[in-house]
């Protein structure tokens, strides 16, 4: 955290409705999240330090529930004291203090864990959360969470009155999301556009069990099997949306394995050969630097993107070898 950033910069910065789109997955999930986590860290660490003001406690109560709501919009393993080194008894009391006073907020929590708004593991009771902000008056798409604590999407035509909920369910809001776009492809070129949407959801499919481990630790040898992984799954996929969700993830592992290296005091080279995973040659570590300058530059949050270059730039790409003379 740099001097500048105060508590009264956070309360102008890190409210949470200026970098967390809920109903847009195309701003994708890394980006939001990280800042999410970065800006609780910062401000818990305030509070920690002295800052009682309510209102500035007010903000790590909201951010604690929105790292809350996330992990659940996205599908994400979430320990709060993995994540956060707060422990998870106190996370949760930073969580119902947000939601003892917003209404909206409380049934959200409430759903995905006592359920007492809810008829509980019925799958006809749906919670509203919302329309879809680039659907039409005339063919409106909603959005819901049921009582098996799975999303929805319905329809409603310009004089309808009641939502038509359709009869899948699905695993996080983005899956919903994509489904409901597949079932809206009436301009422009229908064949493509369908054939878009299509593949998104099949993408999507395989990049959920990357968001759900984000957070997992891995060792260097399985970071690097993982960015081969990723690498080959990204090269395959056809539409924009899965695209840059695998280029995000990508990009991540790529940083992982930097900042392994830098960890270490070894060049990206010298690593990657150690793991025999991949080669060692100064294309493929040059490469994996230009990914990880590329998660910092859009992924992360811009409170750390100076130290995380720095980092960056100490680490050395290779080391060319030098025979001896005779």
């Amino acid at each position: 955290m740099t001097m500048t950033e105060t508590s009264h910069w956070h309360l102008t910065h890190s409210q949470p409705t200026l970098f967390l789109d809920y109903f847009n997955p195309t701003n994708g999930f890394i980006t939001q999240i990280n800042i999410l986590l970065s800006r609780f860290r910062a401000v818990q660490t305030l509070c920690s330090e002295g800052e009682t003001d309510e209102i500035f406690t007010q903000l790590r109560n909201e951010l604690a529930f929105h790292l809350v709501k996330m992990s659940r919009w996205w599908g994400f393993d979430f320990c709060p004291q993995g994540l956060t080194g707060v422990r998870n008894p106190l996370f949760l009391t930073y969580v119902k203090a947000h939601t003892a006073r917003n209404y909206i907020d409380d049934c959200f929590f409430d759903l995905f864990t006592m359920q007492r708004h809810m008829h509980g593991g019925d799958a006809g009771h749906i919670m509203v959360l919302g329309s879809d902000p680039f659907s039409t008056a005339d063919h409106g798409l909603f959005y819901g969470v049921d009582g098996k604590k799975a999303f929805r999407f319905a329809t409603r035509t310009e004089g309808q009155s009641a939502l038509d909920w359709h009869r899948y369910s699905y695993p996080d809001f983005a899956s919903a999301w994509l489904a409901a776009w597949s079932t809206q492809t009436t301009g422009g070129d229908v064949r493509k556009n369908l054939s878009d949407y299509l593949a998104a959801e099949r993408e999507h499919a395989c990049a959920r069990t990357w968001h759900q481990r984000y957070f997992h630790r891995h060792d260097q040898q399985m970071t690097t099997r993982l960015y081969v992984d990723a690498t080959q799954q990204l090269a395959i996929c056809k539409s924009p949306f899965g695209k840059a969700e695998f280029e995000s993830i990508v990009n991540s592992l790529a940083f992982n394995i930097v900042h392994i290296a830098h960890d270490r005091s070894m060049t990206i080279s010298d690593l990657i050969t150690e793991n025999q995973i991949l080669d060692g040659s100064l294309r493929t570590a040059n490469t994996l630097k230009h990914r990880a300058r590329a998660h910092v530059a859009v992924t992360v949050d811009p409170c750390l993107k100076a130290k995380l270059n720095a980092l960056l730039d100490s680490t050395l790409s290779y080391v060319p070898r030098r025979c001896s003379g005779a």
